[in-house]
């Protein structure tokens, strides 16, 4: 019996110990599978822990904001700046009314602002985060546009005029006919810009560029059609590269890129205000009404009112800043460049544009058939 009882013991202990090692390895394979389930969550949860850096998406005209004045704002502040570029306000007010354009700040001209904020695609502004406001010239502020400046601050301002190459045109430059003369066919740019182009056509008329008569835009219209067989190209980005370039001779532009080529070739380029009259403009910074990033907005507005960030713009792009503080920063010959900084005499006649209403429905349906040609 004694043996008996001691080979059943035995027998005993090995099935526990089978039994004991075969729960261990279940054990083990138990704890392996919760990790390989588990740990990628543990990963995500903690993933979410640290957020990730801030952005900026800035979408504004070409040639409008230096590099390097994005890459100062990026290593002070750690924030991402992204900088799209359009070629119009029409462009960039179908943008905006698309509801999903993932923008934080824009940069429309003076007489689209009304248009936005009746559509309610910018948002106001709180004034108390843009100190460096307190910066800028005080005629360039509360404007008929944006009585107040509740939704917009300046950016930049100048005039629309004309750039031209003097050793191909020796006749006298002084007023929009040039621009409807026969003898520079296929050699004629216009700007991208049915404001701009009926503002030519109006002042040629006599008209005020926020002329509102139906049958004196229709008559503006006509001239406008006329001239759409002499034109080379309608573009508003890089009108100064194809006057530089040679492929054209006369240029419809906005002063700063045609002053840049002046001053970089005054023998060979110039431009001037013609004598009828045109464009005073003035673009601004806008948040629209879907940023996703209204606080990267703000920062960035206050550090481009900085005295030597906003003069580093003036200095990089060759527009007229309305900033005051950034005078003693900006070159002395793009301050002295009166194709840059016109004096008030040389602007007598010259108009901003205003907001037109429903007449912009007809401006827009005269201009598409002038293109359509």
């Amino acid at each position: 019996m004694n043996a008996e009882k001691q080979r059943s013991r035995e027998n005993a202990e090995r099935v526990i110990s089978s039994i004991s090692g075969h729960f261990s390895s279940c054990l083990s394979l138990l704890l392996r599978f919760s990790a390989f389930i588990f740990l990628p969550f543990l990963a995500v949860g903690c993933a979410k822990k640290s957020e990730p850096a801030p952005k900026l998406n800035i979408y504004t005209w070409s040639e409008y904001l230096p590099d390097s004045v994005v890459k100062d704002f990026e290593q002070r502040t750690g924030i991402a700046v992204t900088v799209d570029t359009y070629d119009s306000n029409e462009t960039l007010q179908a943008k905006l009314a698309s509801g999903v354009a993932g923008y934080d700040l824009v940069c429309p001209s003076d007489y689209i602002i009304q248009p936005f904020i009746r559509q309610q695609l910018i948002m106001p502004l709180d004034k108390s985060r843009l100190p460096n406001l307190a910066n800028v010239d005080p005629n360039f502020l509360n404007q008929r546009f944006d009585p107040g400046n509740q939704y917009s601050i300046p950016y930049l301002w100048g005039t629309t005029g004309l750039g031209y190459n003097k050793k191909v045109i020796t006749d006298p430059v002084d007023s929009w006919d040039i621009l409807f003369d026969p003898k520079y066919s296929g050699r004629i740019l216009m700007l991208d810009d049915m404001r701009e182009c009926f503002a030519v056509a109006l002042k040629r008329l006599g008209k005020s560029i926020n002329e509102t008569d139906p049958a004196v835009l229709r008559q503006a219209a006509d001239m406008l059609r006329v001239q759409h067989a002499l034109v080379r190209a309608y573009d508003s980005e890089n009108y100064d590269k194809t006057l530089e370039s040679g492929d054209v001779v006369l240029a419809h532009g906005w002063n700063g890129q045609l002053a840049k080529v002046v001053s970089e070739k005054p023998d060979t380029f110039a431009y001037v205000l013609p004598k009828e009259g045109g464009t005073i403009w003035m673009d601004n910074l806008c948040i629209p009404a879907t940023a996703k990033n209204p606080a990267a907005a703000y920062q960035f507005m206050n550090f481009i009112m900085e005295p030597q960030p906003n003069a580093a713009i003036v200095n990089g792009v060759s527009y007229a800043s309305p900033n005051t503080a950034a005078k003693p920063y900006i070159d002395p010959k793009i301050l002295g460049d009166r194709n840059i900084y016109p004096t008030a005499d040389m602007l007598k006649g010259w108009e901003f544009l205003d907001d037109v209403g429903k007449t912009s429905r007809q401006i827009n349906d005269l201009w598409t058939e002038i293109k359509g040609q």
